[in-house]
């Protein structure tokens, strides 16, 4: 077995993880960790891990063809570019924005206080 072989198998086996969660999320109206409770987002939220995981499935599913001859080239070309297309659409018009960063939490929180600076604070050296 080779190491593009295992990295295959990863990536099925991210692929079948994100679908089970996207379905879950879909299926449910919740989000594992029970944080969001608009549905646009749990939506947005399943729907992400979908995409996602069919970006994963058409990447392993277009190794595999070119690794066993499975399939024709086009039919491998088409896979690879759809398992693309997935992935951006995914990222740019389904990515949850309750996902965030510590840094850009407290940027935030610091803009919606009265006085506050809306950016990090900057403090001078002593004897500047």
């Amino acid at each position: 077995m080779e190491l593009m072989d295992g990295v295959t198998i990863v990536l099925a086996a991210m692929g079948l993880g994100e679908l089970c969660l996207g379905f879950h999320v879909l299926a449910t109206g919740r989000v594992p960790g029970g944080r969001v409770k608009d549905p646009e987002q749990i939506r947005k939220s399943g729907v992400f891990c979908i995409l996602v995981s069919g970006f994963f499935l058409l990447q392993a599913v277009g190794y595999a063809g070119v690794r066993f001859d499975l399939f024709p080239w086009a039919v491998q070309a088409v896979s690879t570019l759809l398992s693309f297309v997935l992935g951006v659409v995914a990222v740019t018009r389904y990515r949850p924005q309750f996902v965030l960063t510590g840094w850009r939490r407290r940027a935030e929180q610091d803009h919606d206080q009265p006085g506050g600076s809306g950016g990090p604070e900057v403090t001078k050296r002593p004897g500047a």
